[in-house]
């Protein structure tokens, strides 16, 4: 099936850098997904999925499992969470209490120019706000 032109923008963008991807299933909604891989100075594998909306007007981008939070240490996650999402400005760091993980999100709106430049900025930035971000949350997980 053909992609959505926001998608296919966003690929020609990473492939004229020959930055790697890989093109996930769809979701059920009907959303194309992908994921860009990058191993981090701090956190060793930084995992970006990309849920373009069919409307070809925005996306979600996510960072799952950062980390697994011990209920021991639950407390002290959000803290650190709390303490991230007001020094950073483009990422919001979550606990995902249903499997006890932390995730990053990312959402943008656009329309249909500069897609592919838009999104491979916002990679950049939730690419380095992650590494950044994860001594902190390791700290809180041991300390």
């Amino acid at each position: 099936p053909a992609m959505l032109s926001s998608t296919q923008q966003f690929i020609d963008a990473l492939e004229a850098k020959g930055i790697k991807y890989e093109i996930n299933e769809p979701t059920q909604s009907g959303k194309d997904v992908m994921t860009v891989t990058y191993s981090g100075d701090r956190m060793p594998t930084i995992r970006c999925l990309f849920f373009f909306d069919e409307d070809c007007e925005s996306v979600a981008i996510r960072v799952f499992d950062i980390l697994k939070v011990p209920k021991e240490r639950t407390a002290a996650i959000f803290l650190t969470v709390n303490a991230l999402n007001s020094k950073f400005r483009f990422v919001k760091f979550c606990v995902h209490t249903e499997d006890s993980t932390v995730q990053a999100e990312m959402d943008a709106s656009f329309r249909d120019h500069d897609v592919g430049e838009i999104c491979r900025e916002l990679l950049r930035r939730c690419v380095n706000i992650c590494d950044e971000a994860y001594p902190d949350l390791m700290k809180a997980l041991w300390t």
